[in-house]
């Protein structure tokens, strides 16, 4: 595992930030798989999703902070090969895993796992399942969080290229505004259009962020009042599904996770020197390291595994089929991670080997 930097405008210096977000999400999937009530409407009742989106604003800045202006063509080789590839791959795992099981159970692939072909193919976010047209679809889960980061760089990169500031700051809050809209139009979207659309505004504050130095410098009093008032009201009374498209105060929301992201991040550089290195700290930021290795082995095993049948064996114990489930996935993308690593590195001491020959 490469070391932690010592500064904020180095990436490696957020990889316990990104452990950290990545363990809480996993554990939040968890606890909604068993846990959640979707008819609790009391005050707080969304804070979760709240804190959830303001983790995942806050994964969309770090990734800012690491942009540097490219030409388009050049920033689309790149994006793809850290973000395209590795959704590709995992959604190609997905299928010959359910078509696998398919032939060994000796069941109909089409009803088993068919929606997910065009599901994947067009990078649809239908949270619950749903039509189109004729064809049933599904959600790529957790995976559109590598397409709306995709989107999100090649949009925001293009509208760096513009030589007016005021255009470009036009253009990236038109871009979040229209995300937003246009999950008011339909909450089901080719390619998570909206998401992509709402991460060039978290980008680019991340951007501006490590620009500024803002996580150097000491708040403001009066800003610090204006984010912590802003992200406690949409925790009290909001409500946060990015792959859903659901911003239950509208764009209050958007905004909430704008904050609270903020907020988490300059938490992180407040606290980040005085915590101490240890075998726990260094796990975690491994974990926050290969987050993208993370993030599709997590969308693999929420697809395959079936945890939610341990409701059906443990009907009275929700808090104890949480824990099994969190405990055997975690195990799970362990146990894969150490073999694809294995045969990652196997391949590229083999192919070193031929260039070596040749």
């Amino acid at each position: 595992m490469k070391q932690n930097q010592g500064k904020s405008e180095c990436l490696g210096y957020f990889n316990l930030a990104r452990g950290l977000g990545m363990i809480l999400i996993i554990a939040g999937h968890t606890y909604n798989l068993f846990c959640a009530s979707a008819q609790d409407s009391r005050l707080f009742s969304g804070a979760g999703s709240v804190l959830g989106g303001g983790i995942i604003a806050m994964f969309f800045m770090i990734s800012g902070f690491g942009f540097y202006k490219r030409s388009p063509r050049k920033c689309f080789q790149i994006q793809k090969k850290l973000l395209l590839w590795p959704y590709a791959l995992t959604g190609a795992a997905v299928l010959v895993t359910k078509l696998l099981l398919a032939i060994i159970k000796r069941r109909s692939f089409f009803l088993h796992g068919g929606e997910l072909v065009l599901t994947y193919l067009l990078g649809l976010n239908a949270e619950g399942g749903g039509m189109l047209g004729r064809i049933p679809i599904e959600s790529v889960s957790i995976l559109w969080f590598l397409l709306a980061l995709f989107g999100g760089w090649i949009l925001y990169n293009r509208i760096m290229q513009l030589v007016s500031g005021t255009l470009r700051m036009i253009l990236i809050g038109g871009c979040v505004i229209l995300g937003y809209c246009m999950t008011l139009l339909s909450k089901v979207w080719p390619f998570c259009l909206p998401m992509g659309l709402q991460a060039v505004g978290y980008l680019a504050a991340g951007d501006q962020i490590r620009k500024r130095n803002l996580l150097e410098k000491k708040l403001p009093y009066p800003l610090l009042v204006l984010l912590i008032a802003v992200s406690g009201v949409s925790a009290a009374f909001g409500g946060v599904n990015m792959v859903a498209g659901i911003w239950k105060l509208g764009l209050f929301d958007v905004a909430g996770s704008f904050c609270t992201g903020f907020l988490l991040l300059h938490l992180y550089a407040a606290v980040k020197n005085k915590i101490r290195g240890g075998k726990i700290t260094g796990m975690i930021e491994e974990i926050g390291f290969c987050s993208i290795w993370v993030v599709c082995l997590h969308a693999y095993e929420k697809i395959i595994f079936p945890w939610y049948r341990l409701g059906n064996i443990f009907p009275d114990w929700s808090w104890l089929c949480a824990a099994i489930s969190l405990i055997g996935r975690s195990a799970v993308m362990y146990f894969l991670y150490r073999v694809l690593n294995r045969i990652r590195k196997k391949w590229k001491k083999k192919h070193r080997k031929v260039k070596l020959i040749k």
